[in-house]
């Protein structure tokens, strides 16, 4: 290994790895260490695509990204040589291997490069887990839960359709509902038995963002516990929201000298945007004031991430709203890069619970999508991972 190989590795580990796996970029999860991490050392290929990551991240810090085309190029090679190697017998094996290794170039090119270049990998690994038989078919537990989980972030971030779940039965399955999670990792995107009025002073919120949460998830919920889309469940959702939209719209904001108040006024905003995209149906990149947004997304910068990490299940929700509208600049890349770590961070300490937040976000925006008529997802058996 050459020296400047060396210290891109050592950058990898020390700076790229913990911003990808933390809400703060201080810790990494125990599954990341104890599991994803050695695979990646052990890997044919991600040692490779690491120095990528590493020489990507680096270049966008010193304003020239000369260095990181060469490596790029080595990397597409090293991996189409890989595959080449595969016979009908490993096959399954190693187009497993490529799809672990080619989402890291998803989230590269999703996170500091270009849609097209992210389209492209995308593309490339939907072949791969049609080859393998679908996703379910993918034979490490954990690496399958992470193809499923970013699945869900790009579809959320995006507002489109599953992508590499379709055509395995998984797509068409309910997914199992959390039932319990770590502490502080409540969300109104999931239920649950207690209120966020209850847990209140467990996650350190004001009781008027305890209560707007509360809202949230009762319509949350109103859409993702129908079991079939009639006129009368679509008006009732609509007012519903219109009676939320119109109750934020007319709360004065919140003071702006302190983080307690930045995070009561993030929720009140992103409760603006949820609510008024279910009245309307209206996906929530089309949301047509620029102001809200420009506040919800200055509101939620100035909430430590320290404050974040510890409350994850809200931030994922605030991160899910103020994604699909961000632009392709260095704020919205910083946006899409917390919602996914975020998401990504919760998955660690809980699978289930983080794709089950997805799950529902996905629903609503599914809902969203098809005009509030019809479900496009149908209930079954529940899906976990052995």
């Amino acid at each position: 290994m050459t020296f400047e190989n060396a210290e891109l590795l050592h950058y990898y580990l020390r700076r790229v790895i913990p911003n990808l796996v933390s809400i703060d970029g201080e810790t990494e999860p125990v599954v990341w260490k104890n599991n994803v991490l050695p695979w990646q050392l052990q890997s044919p290929l991600m040692p490779q695509i690491a120095l990528l990551m590493a020489a990507t991240t680096r270049g966008l810090e010193r304003g020239t990204m000369k260095d990181t085309f060469a490596i790029k190029a080595k990397v597409l090679n090293c991996i189409n040589a890989y595959l080449a190697t595969s016979t009908p017998v490993t096959f399954q094996a190693v187009a497993a291997e490529a799809v672990g290794c080619i989402m890291s170039m998803v989230v590269t090119e999703w996170f500091w490069g270009s849609e097209e270049g992210m389209r492209a990998h995308h593309r490339g690994i939907k072949e791969l887990i049609i080859l393998c038989g679908g996703i379910s078919r993918l034979n490490d537990a954990v690496r399958r839960s992470i193809t499923v989980l970013t699945d869900y972030e790009i579809a959320c971030g995006f507002e489109e359709d599953l992508c590499w779940q379709q055509g395995d039965p998984m797509y068409k399955q309910a997914w199992v509902v959390p039932i319990s999670w770590p502490a502080g990792f409540d969300s109104p995107l999931v239920d649950s038995p207690y209120t966020f009025r209850e847990k209140q002073a467990e996650l350190g919120i004001t009781s008027s963002a305890a209560a707007i949460l509360d809202d949230v998830r009762f319509l949350t919920n109103s859409i993702t516990a129908l079991t079939s889309a009639t006129p009368a469940s679509k008006l009732k959702i609509q007012t519903t929201a219109s009676w939320l939209h119109r109750r934020l719209k007319e709360a004065s904001a919140t003071e702006k000298n302190g983080a307690p108040d930045a995070l009561a006024e993030t929720v009140r905003l992103a409760g603006l945007v949820h609510s008024y995209s279910i009245m309307t149906i209206t996906p929530f990149s089309q949301y047509p004031d620029l102001s809200v947004l420009a506040a919800l997304s200055d509101a939620a910068l100035r909430v430590p991430l320290t404050t974040w990490r510890d409350i994850p299940g809200i931030y994922l929700w605030v991160l899910l709203v103020l994604c699909p509208s961000t632009k392709a600049d260095m704020r919205g890349k910083y946006i899409r890069r917390k919602m996914a770590t975020t998401g990504l961070s919760i998955g660690f300490e809980d699978f289930i619970f983080s794709i089950g937040c997805l799950r529902s976000c996905w629903q609503v925006q599914r809902w969203i999508a098809h005009g509030g008529d019809t479900l496009c997802w149908l209930t079954g058996q529940t899906t976990e991972f052995d």
